[in-house]
């Protein structure tokens, strides 16, 4: 069957660096350092295709900002002449301790900025408390489009630098279209959370307004964020009518269900509509469906 793939930017974090060039050199007062909070995916399973590689995009930026070696004009030494000071930690453990582990390094560990954060739930728990802290902070990731539509609808020292699950969503329901233009219904499999619950949404509704023939299957699959194992949901799926399937799945959940659906033949047997696989492409390799 059809392979169906559209990009979401994975690990933006490095550019989020470059951008605080301009947006943070005010916010560390006298000192000569600027300390930079940088939370990823350390542990677990948004890790390895997420997480690690932001914390290394992350580094490397930090060092080529505070040697000077950014290309003009932003390539003077350091955030206004300070040195960036990073404090890296793991973004794993939930919402609660997010948002602990924030005003730790905020209120007792003096961080002046703050560069990270992955998943939309973490985000949409952190996003408020950085106004009532009032630093600045900057979301690379974080898709949901809750952010700033519904949690901070004002803010004014949150800023996200990549675009969110809406987009995604309109744009692979114009090329199911324009691709597939026969398809009758659509099944999804996605993440019980804000990511996966906005990305279905988004897909669903512009597939209602462009092709209003279509129907979607009322038994949509929606596991745990770091479930793992998906022997249920792959044969749901198999079993259901619809050939279309929809999923928002990144990270390790990703690798995860692409082995499993695999070793299963869901594969042959389905046309997948993959919102984020650009991620895991180059680590999977041949053994991408």
């Amino acid at each position: 069957m059809r392979r169906i793939s559209t990009q979401l930017s994975g690990t933006a974090l490095a550019l989020a660096m470059g951008a605080s060039i301009g947006l943070a050199a005010g916010t560390a007062g006298a000192a000569d350092t600027v300390v930079m909070a940088v939370p990823a995916f350390l542990t677990g399973a948004g890790a390895p295709a997420f997480g690690v590689p932001s914390r290394n995009g992350a580094e490397l930026m930090i060092n080529a900002i505070n040697k000077g070696k950014v290309p003009a004009p932003y390539n003077s030494k350091g955030l206004a002449g300070r040195q960036i000071e990073a404090i890296y930690y793991d973004e794993s453990g939930g919402g609660t301790k997010q948002v602990a582990e924030l005003r730790n390094k905020v209120q007792k560990q003096g961080a002046d900025l703050v560069v990270g954060y992955i998943s939309s739930g973490t985000c949409a728990a952190v996003a408020p408390v950085a106004e009532e802290l009032k630093v600045f902070m900057i979301m690379p990731v974080c898709g949901t489009p809750r952010i700033f539509e519904d949690i901070i609808p004002n803010a004014k020292y949150v800023f996200r630098t990549m675009m969110h699950a809406t987009a995604d969503g309109v744009a692979q329901a114009h090329y199911v279209k324009a691709k597939v233009p026969d398809v009758k219904s659509y099944n999804g499999i996605n993440q019980n959370y804000a990511w996966g619950q906005d990305s279905w949404r988004d897909f669903d509704l512009a597939m209602k307004v462009l092709m209003p023939h279509t129907t979607a299957s009322s038994k949509a699959q929606w596991p745990k964020i770091f479930a793992g194992q998906y022997g249920a949901e792959i044969s749901a799926l198999m079993l259901a009518k619809e050939n279309l399937v929809h999923t928002s799945f990144w990270g390790g959940d990703l690798e995860a269900f692409i082995f499993q659906g695999s070793a299963r033949g869901l594969f042959k047997k389905k046309s997948l509509l993959f919102s984020v696989a650009a991620s895991s492409i180059y680590r999977l390799g041949k053994k991408f469906p």
